[in-house]
């Protein structure tokens, strides 16, 4: 397969050619109309843009009569402006009026409305002109201490990905959230921030999942529990891994509330040991269940079929690596649903 077949490509067709309005049109719109108009006018602009025409002799008109207004759907329509519109010059200097968009996007990082920062925020983690990102970090990085936590979740997911394209921008990122996660009470926020630790300095991770085992199978909801399955499945492979504590953990696991954790947890422990107690056996650990009854717990109570074949794939894995292990099971495997 060619390397052309990878990419994708937006095509906007209009059913005529006075769908089209003139670049006049749209400066007059822009001046006269009020914000319900104004929002009708940039959709038109961003349907032009998006069939290949950017029109860059629009840039000041957005700039002095869309940025100044606050409502959000006009709010939302610019960021998406702003990630089509050419930001640099011929000579490839960044546009001076991009100096503007700076001072605006960290004008509505802190307003006062929690939606619209955490709706630019976003936007950020899309950014990759490193001058308009350098002025925004220290009010990206206050947005950890807002008192809403979709404001913070978002802040965390702007951090990771300024950090990951541009780490000189804010060398201290996994430091900051390491220490920003410990005081974090939302689980999304909360997630995010893991996720993070786990993508860019995971000793930071491991770290934080050791000071937090009891809350693994208690407070945490369950895609922080999918996410600690991750680390757990990542830092196995070092060898000074307290593996010991990750099997507890994962045995722990496969009695969660739900399936997708159960069936995450069965696999990390497969992949994890191949001590045949760990991988068959009603009594471990505390009488924990363990793999493979988990998988038969799993195609016992899952409705959907194509999640029984999948399972039901990993278990006939299973047995084919560890052989008679399943002996004991063949009647669980064919117990009646009802």
């Amino acid at each position: 397969m060619s390397s052309d077949a990878s990419i994708a490509y937006t095509v906007i067709a209009t059913n005529d050619e006075k769908d089209q309005p003139s670049l006049q049109d749209l400066r007059q719109q822009l001046e006269n109309g009020k914000d319900d108009a104004k929002i009708e006018t940039m959709k038109k602009i961003l349907s032009i843009m998006s069939s290949g025409d950017l029109l860059p002799q629009l840039l000041m008109h957005i700039i002095r009569f869309v940025v100044p207004s606050k409502n959000k759907q006009l709010k939302k329509l610019l960021l998406f402006y702003w990630e089509f519109c050419p930001k640099y010059n011929s000579d490839g200097k960044l546009k001076q009026e991009m100096i503007l968009v700076c001072n605006a996007l960290r004008n509505d990082i802190q307003h006062p409305n929690e939606y619209i920062r955490g709706m630019t925020l976003r936007f950020l983690c899309k950014l990759r002109e490193v001058e308009l990102l350098e002025p925004l970090i220290p009010a990206v990085r206050s947005c950890l201490e807002h008192r809403h936590a979709y404001v913070r979740k978002n802040a965390v997911l702007a951090l990771s990905a300024i950090y990951k394209n541009f780490e000189h921008l804010i060398p201290d990122a996994p430091e900051l959230i390491s220490q920003y996660i410990n005081g974090e009470s939302d689980q999304n926020a909360k997630r995010n921030a893991f996720n993070m630790l786990i993508n860019t300095k995971p000793t930071l991770a491991v770290k934080y999942l050791q000071s937090v085992w009891s809350q693994v199978t208690g407070s945490f909801d369950e895609l922080m529990q999918l996410a600690s399955i991750e680390l757990i499945r990542k830092d196995c492979r070092n060898p000074s891994a307290e593996k010991a504590k990750y099997i507890q953990c994962l045995f722990a696991l496969l009695q969660a509330s739900s399936h997708t954790v159960k069936y995450e947890a069965a696999n990390t422990l497969v992949a994890l040991t191949s001590h045949t107690g760990a991988i068959k056996g009603n009594i471990f650990l505390n009488d924990q269940l363990a793999a493979a009854s988990c998988y038969i717990e799993l195609i016992i109570k899952v409705s959907d079929n194509n999640v029984k074949l999948i399972v039901l794939e990993r278990l006939n894995e299973l047995g084919e690596k560890h052989d008679r292990v399943l002996d004991d099971l063949v009647m669980d495997i064919l117990r009646p649903r009802y």
